[in-house]
């Protein structure tokens, strides 16, 4: 007998009311197999016929919402469970296809064709669910770890070609867990660089790349940026206008892309061993009046690309002041700075501000989304070794996730049209 963790959609409900309402039924039927037949149209071999390809997709897909560990699993489960092979799309009158079936049907997948397809089917459940959702017009930019299934190169084989070149055709590194100066522990493996977009139903990713550790998330961030945007642009209507980055990708070059992308970058700041704020400025990059005080946000010109502050004193603060702005006016002494002389001090809104605060809090949105990817759909448990396998069983979560997501929006609009 089997312990059953618990897992995204709940196993032990789907046996005592298995139908055609169950949330897997309608995860699978909503998944675009047109790729799939395409590329897998003229699939024959000499011999027996061999199993549909859409129904051994579809399965891969089944072992993700189940969380069944292996493919020895999901060929147990599909033996027990008739009603799921049907769903697949097997002729449950046949036995079901063994575990060989699906390593070869995985290292098709793995061919760059075979990538296209998971890309293509991605695309369409992305497709589908803009039509659902809507933008708040906020990207969110992080990075996941992906521990390799193959053993590190040790120490002493640094200086061994044969061995080194070994161990970069798996296309895995030595990397940090994240980016956070305070994070020590390293892995060996990949790491999944996403964009995800903010939407009343949660994040959808836009944009995906999995990569050696050793790669940098700011080496990566121009493109995906320019991916999202060019794809939000597509799926909404409208470019979005923030793009929300943990303190990893403070690097001057990514504001300047956001700016180009006609949006905002709302990243923390890394002080890099700075002891001292900017000279004229304090701790928290407020600029500091002529009396030495910090001074006030007073808003923001989009237009212009401009941000304003005014003097304390002049808004209502008690401060200790003995004229130095030598104001002349009840309105004070006003500063205002271009964002584009400075993206990484300048902001719209500022850093100091509530609204800046607010919009970086929602950034984290995207690291509850790769807990759902972890602890629900084992994106970090591979089985396999090598990048190319490791993008395929990324892309095969993701399109898992997406696919649940559209089959909880679709359910609940058909609820709420027979209500």
């Amino acid at each position: 007998m089997f312990y059953l963790q618990e897992i995204l959609f709940p196993f032990e409900v789907f046996i005592q009311n298995a139908d055609y309402s169950d949330r897997i039924f309608w995860a699978l039927s909503l998944i675009d197999i047109k790729p799939v037949q395409k590329k897998f149209f003229k699939h024959c071999r000499v011999g027996r016929p061999g199993y549909s390809r859409v129904a051994l997709f579809r399965a891969l897909i089944l072992q993700r919402f189940l969380q069944l560990p292996n493919i020895e699993a999901l060929v147990k489960c599909l033996k027990y469970s008739p009603q799921l092979a049907y769903w697949c799309g097997f002729d449950i009158r046949k036995p079901v296809p063994s575990s060989t079936v699906f390593y070869r049907f995985l290292a098709d997948l793995k061919k760059q064709d075979g990538q296209q397809l998971l890309e293509q089917t991605a695309q369409s459940l992305i497709n589908s669910m803009a039509k659902l959702t809507e933008s708040e017009g906020k990207i969110v930019l992080d990075s996941t770890d992906i521990p390799a299934r193959e053993r590190a190169p040790r120490k002493k084989d640094v200086n061994d070609p044969a061995k080194q070149k070994k161990a970069q055709s798996f296309g895995s590194a030595w990397g940090h867990r994240t980016a956070s100066d305070e994070e020590t522990e390293m892995f060996y493996g990949y790491k999944l660089h996403a964009a995800t977009v903010l939407t009343d139903s949660g994040p959808i990713p836009l944009a995906a790349v999995v990569a050696p550790a050793n790669v940098s998330d700011m080496e990566l961030a121009p493109k995906l940026m320019s991916e999202a945007c060019k794809e939000h642009e597509q799926l909404y209507g409208f470019r979005p206008g923030y793009y929300l980055m943990d303190a990893g990708y403070d690097s001057g070059d990514i504001y300047k892309v956001a700016l180009e992308l006609k949006g905002q970058a709302i990243i923390k700041m890394n002080k890099r061993n700075q002891k001292e704020p900017p000279q004229g400025f304090n701790e928290k990059l407020s600029p500091l009046c002529p009396g030495g005080q910090p001074m006030v946000y007073w808003g923001s010109d989009k237009r212009r690309m401009t941000i304003k502050f005014r003097c304390p004193k002049a808004v209502g603060q008690q401060v200790d002041c003995e004229n130095q702005c030598q104001c002349n006016n009840p309105y004070g002494f006003v500063k205002r700075f271009r964002i584009t002389d400075n993206p990484r001090l300048f902001s719209c809104p500022h850093r100091d501000s509530n609204g800046w605060q607010k919009l970086y809090s929602q950034r984290t949105s995207i690291e509850r989304w790769f807990a759902v990817l972890k602890e629900h759909l084992y994106i970090d448990k591979m089985n396999r070794r090598g990048i190319d396998n490791a993008f395929t069983d990324v892309m095969l979560c993701l399109i898992t996730f997406l696919a649940g997501t559209l089959a909880q929006l679709k359910m609940e609009q058909h609820n709420r049209k027979a209500a």
